[in-house]
């Protein structure tokens, strides 16, 4: 290795432990930032249920495993994971059951308000660009000719 690669390596790996101890503040609060999501989308959405079995209950779920998948992105330094891992596949879900752009922006916004009245401001800046790509990338396909919202 050359000495500006080790100088990466250990600038990458000296960062783990900020990383894991934001990690760690967001499985703490994972649980409100989440109801406070799905809480405030089932106010937006009232009719939702309508068009799906366990609505509610699935879109906890589904939210709940973009979180992880954002912390873990996060933990690693490596938006990609998030993006081919879970993203372009759930967006590609979501958007074959008809669900719309806008609620799906509606949904990640609401999770990241939860996370901004949660999280410290450090932790919050950390987890920022996740939360933020994840709204541009679940939000970012045709809206469906019958919505299912």
């Amino acid at each position: 290795m050359t000495a500006e690669e080790r100088q990466e390596v250990l600038e990458y790996t000296n960062g783990f432990p900020e990383r894991f101890r934001i990690v760690g503040l967001i499985e703490s609060n994972e649980e409100a930032a989440v109801r406070f999501c799905i809480d405030n989308t089932r106010k937006r959405y009232p009719n939702f249920d309508k068009y799906h079995g366990s609505a509610w209950a699935k879109a906890f779920r589904d939210v709940q495993l973009t979180t992880r998948f954002m912390a873990q992105a996060m933990l690693l330094d490596e938006m990609g994971i998030l993006e081919e891992k879970l993203l372009f596949w759930l967006r590609t879900i979501l958007a074959g059951l008809n669900f719309t752009p806008e609620f799906n922006r509606d949904t990640y916004t609401y999770l990241k308000q939860g996370f901004r009245q949660s999280l410290p401001p450090d932790a919050y800046a950390a987890f920022e660009p996740y939360l933020d790509r994840t709204i541009e990338v679940m939000s970012d396909f045709p809206a469906p000719a019958t919505p299912a919202v």
